[in-house]
Parts: C-alpha cells; structure tokens; sequence
C-alpha cells in the first residue's frame, strides 16, 4: 500500500504530468491512487464491521448473568435462557440447555446441569459437611515384604 504521504502528493504529480504533457504517465499514477484509494474504503468497511462486532460483544456482556452453573439474558427485564456455559465461555455461542426430567441437557457439548430440587416449602438445604473425621484414613499403606 502506498503511504498517506504519496496519496497526499500524488495528486500535484499527476496533475503536472498532465501539464507537461505525459497523459500515459499521468493516467497511471491516478491509476494507482484509484487502486489504493479502493483497497482503503474496503480496509475502512472491514475495520466497521469489526468495530460493530466488538460493540455486540461488550452490549451482549452486559445483559449475560451467571448462575453459578448457567448462564441466563436479560433483555428488557425478560429472563431468557437458560444458555450452556461451556459453550459460552469456549465458544462464545449462546446455546439453549433442553430440560429434563432432573436435569438441563446441551445438545451442542452434551454437557449436563443438575435442576436444583425443590421442596413444597421451598429449596432444600445443603447437607452440612462434617469438619472431622471419626477415624483417620491413612493416605498410603504400608506393605509387608516377603
């Protein structure tokens, strides 16, 4: 490509040639600014199109949430989803999850997500984990040569 420099005075020069009477060489050099000046107006359409892009991206990652294991859109105060977070954060593609009985399935990745179970009172408690143990597990046992 030729620099802003040559297009800038690219111009003066072609219009001397044609002055001086070197039409052949005047027509090429507009030739070649034509040529760049097409090859910039295409660089500027591909630098939009990624701008606009760029601009779905950040627009999209403000209305996603995450669930802990899901993720969920809100448009508009509209809960949409929910959407498999592998795909998501691998892919970036926001993949519906397909409910089952006990589970939300992703036909894309397989991947699997636990429904949470509910009770008629509500959501049940997670079991307490005990902090102790009863008996100490050896991690490695020692064996008897023979």
């Amino acid at each position: 490509m030729f620099s802003t420099l040559f297009q800038a005075t690219g111009f003066k020069r072609a219009l001397d040639l044609f002055e001086a009477g070197r039409f052949d060489e005047g027509k090429a050099l507009l030739k070649s600014l034509q040529d760049e000046f097409l090859a910039v107006c295409d660089e500027n359409e591909a630098l939009k199109k990624q701008l606009a892009e760029v601009a779905e991206v950040l627009d999209l990652a403000e209305k996603i949430q995450f669930d802990g294991q899901k993720y969920w859109l809100d448009e508009d105060g509209e809960r949409k989803g929910p959407f498999c977070q592998v795909c998501y954060d691998r892919d970036g593609l926001l993949v519906h999850l397909h409910r089952r009985e006990n589970h939300w399935e992703c036909q894309s990745c397989h991947g699997l997500y636990i429904l949470p179970r509910e009770s008629e009172k509500g959501p049940q408690k997670k079991p307490r984990l005990r902090t102790t143990l009863d008996k100490t597990v050896p991690l490695f046992l020692e064996q008897e040569m023979s």
